[in-house]
């Protein structure tokens, strides 16, 4: 009986050994986010693509990228077009990699002119507006908090294709409908500093939210395997190596 199970797991085993040892292609989408992922003169770049490109360095697996607004990537994920999706969270109903890359660290972004310089300051206001993104699914702490500073939610697109497009995004700040932006901390210091906007972004996040890599298990259940191997295989030297670029 044991010799059966034994012979039993082995053939297990090496099923799913041949049939990750087969996959050739790995189809990933994103959505632009700097510094985990973009696009720049035609060119796939960031933390995470670097990151993913490393597990891969000695296979035969090829990676493919793709940029794509985020809605569009998860329901390609979710219909098998693509394989993974960058940056989701458990709002988001897709099985996840148990590995995390990034995390999405929301802060808000006001006009200068307002000076104000933390969550504090924002809860000394009468009025509170805020604007959140519609593309993306906000855990529920997110709302509980902006309940607790009696913030007036409203929800615009922040898809950008270009640097260009998140400049004008900030623009918004300059009209009296709205106090700020929740956005990602880092991403928007970023584009702040680039182009020398007239923008503050709190440096107290209002919430983090780890980030992972999503997949739909009923067309891409053996890439995972595959995929989560890879990552935790890299070492905390290579990973360390990698980040020090973007920052």
């Amino acid at each position: 009986m044991k010799l059966l199970i034994v012979l039993i797991v082995i053939s297990i085993t090496q099923v799913a050994f041949a049939t990750q040892s087969e996959i050739a292609q790995l189809r990933v989408c994103f959505s632009r986010w700097w510094p985990y992922n973009y696009t720049e003169s035609g060119e796939v770049k960031g933390m995470q693509i670097d990151i993913l490109k490393s597990a891969f360095k000695n296979t035969d697996v090829v990676l493919t990228f793709s940029e794509l607004p985020f809605k569009r990537c998860k329901d390609y994920v979710k219909l098998g077009k693509y394989d993974f999706i960058l940056d989701i969270d458990e709002s988001d109903n897709l099985s996840m990699i148990n590995y995390s890359i990034s995390s999405w660290q929301l802060a808000f972004a006001v006009a200068q002119d307002q000076n104000l310089k933390s969550i504090k300051d924002a809860q000394n206001l009468k009025t509170f507006r805020v604007i959140l993104a519609q593309e993306y699914d906000y855990p529920d702490e997110v709302y509980d908090k902006l309940k607790q500073l009696n913030a007036d939610v409203a929800r615009r697109s922040y898809y950008e294709a270009s640097d260009e497009d998140a400049k004008s995004l900030f623009s918004i700040l300059k009209t009296t409908h709205v106090e700020a932006l929740l956005v990602d901390r880092y991403w928007a210091k970023q584009v702040v500093t680039k182009f020398q906007l007239p923008v503050y972004v709190f440096d107290e996040p209002l919430h983090i939210e780890p980030q992972y890599i999503g997949y739909n298990a009923k067309h891409s259940a053996n890439k995972a395997k595959l995929l989560e191997k890879q990552l935790h295989a890299l070492s905390t030297q290579q990973l360390s190596q990698i980040r020090k670029r973007y920052r």
